[in-house]
């Protein structure tokens, strides 16, 4: 309480400075000796006042009463230790139904049915790309090789020198991939240049026009790619049902192709346009002189544009 407040309390100022010294001593009455002489009658007549207050007759409080206050307390302190509990985490049920383990093996078949796929795909999407490498690896062999031998591709022998007939059930085939073993040999790139992923089988141009002895002859044409599907399945014995097969290094979705200025390539068919105004060519046979697609070398009319891929 401040002068001022004590001041409108108290009509005579002298009674709240008496009452500022009481309280300030804590109503001990042997301070009033100490008080300036003026307010020693004001400080008196205040503290009989107050023992009058005091001595005042007042019942002691009734029991139930005392009661009601401490339930009403403990009732307090109970919402207030509730407002600050956390909630209890209650462990799951160890026990597992039927119904349980249909739902978990649902979730496990719809993962499983997303992941295989997508895992098959990206498997396949590095296999290509590392095949494209070794084909990019290829092409600056190629390149490097044909820079040092007046512009010509590696053979080991002439044409005649691959054509081959092993039976009258099927027709000559060629066995191409030793001429890429010389870039290797000599030092023009690493072994698994001439290897798909180091590991599946190339195909090699086959000159079917003298124009195709040399790299840069003829306009961007293809030089090299995966395996020739035709040619393995004639290998075997077994009739192709159709030409426009892709190779089995990618599981038949396509084939990376060189072309001769050293770029990778990946073609989802083995048909592409050598010309602006030729007909598609099949990269996997050969045009006959009649205009058929064979895979029989003997009958080959010859063509610079004429592209052909062997194993």
């Amino acid at each position: 309480m401040t002068t001022q407040d004590l001041h409108e309390e108290f009509e005579d100022e002298r009674d709240a400075a008496a009452l500022e010294y009481l309280i300030e001593a804590g109503f001990d009455r042997s301070c009033i000796g100490r008080m300036p002489a003026e307010l020693r009658a004001n400080a008196e007549r205040l503290l009989g006042e107050l023992g009058a207050i005091d001595r005042y007759p007042v019942e002691p409080p009734s029991d139930l009463l005392v009661e009601a206050t401490l339930a009403r307390i403990a009732r307090a302190d109970e919402q207030t230790r509730e407002r600050w509990r956390l909630p209890q985490w209650h462990a799951p049920s160890s026990r597992w139904g039927l119904p349980n383990l249909v739902a978990i093996a649902a979730l496990l078949i719809v993962a499983a049915g997303v992941a295989i796929p997508v895992t098959a795909q990206v498997r396949r999407s590095h296999s290509q790309s590392l095949c494209a490498n070794s084909l990019r690896t290829l092409g600056g062999g190629l390149a490097a090789y044909a820079a040092d031998h007046r512009g010509m591709l590696p053979m080991t022998a002439g044409l005649a020198g691959f054509l081959t007939g092993p039976t009258e059930q099927t027709p000559p085939m060629a066995e191409n991939a030793r001429h890429l073993e010389l870039l290797s040999s000599k030092g023009y790139c690493n072994a698994n240049c001439t290897r798909c992923n180091g590991a599946r089988n190339l195909s090699y141009r086959v000159p079917t026009h003298r124009a195709q002895l040399q790299l840069a002859a003829t306009a961007r044409s293809p030089v090299a790619a995966d395996a020739n599907p035709v040619q393995g399945l004639a290998q075997r014995g077994v009739t192709p049902p159709t030409f426009d097969l892709n190779s089995p290094n990618h599981g038949q979705s396509g084939q990376n192709v060189l072309f001769s200025d050293g770029s990778a390539v990946w073609l989802g068919s083995p048909r592409m346009q050598v010309a602006p105004n030729a007909a598609s060519d099949n990269i996997w046979v050969i045009r006959g002189r009649d205009g058929k697609e064979t895979i029989d070398f003997r009958r080959a009319g010859p063509s610079a544009l004429e592209i052909l891929l062997v194993n």
